[in-house]
């Protein structure tokens, strides 16, 4: 009985941790969805986006459409970009290239800073 118990246990925890991982970005916003896709980048580690968007929204159709929900009148202008790996220089570079390229937004509307780590405060 007690085997199956232990093996019960570590198949709820294991469950419950993939979900908690899934759960981390909220993929029904846009910045979710863009937060999703760049954790998912080599080095980039945790990562929180943050949009600027314009007032006065262009015709033209840009790739950022894909990230912005179809209900928003506006364009996303600039983007706040905060990573753990940001820290890294080739990191940071890469970011500011996919983003730029991705979002089709000029690299100087583009800001990524490191993530704070809980680590270092002391």
């Amino acid at each position: 009985m007690i085997p199956i118990a232990v093996l019960a246990f570590i198949a709820y925890i294991s469950v419950t941790n993939d979900e908690a991982k899934s759960e981390r970005y909220d993929t029904n916003s846009a910045e979710g969805r863009l937060e999703q896709a760049l954790s998912e980048i080599e080095g980039v580690g945790q990562v929180k986006v943050y949009f600027h968007f314009d007032e006065n929204p262009s015709k033209d159709v840009t790739l950022s459409n894909y990230f912005r929900s179809s209900s928003e009148g506006t364009t996303v202008s600039g983007l706040l970009i905060v990573s753990e790996g940001a820290k890294d220089p080739k990191v940071k570079m890469q970011l500011h290239e996919t983003i730029s390229s991705v979002m089709q937004i000029p690299a100087h509307r583009i800001m990524i800073v490191p993530m704070e780590s809980k680590g270092d405060e002391q």
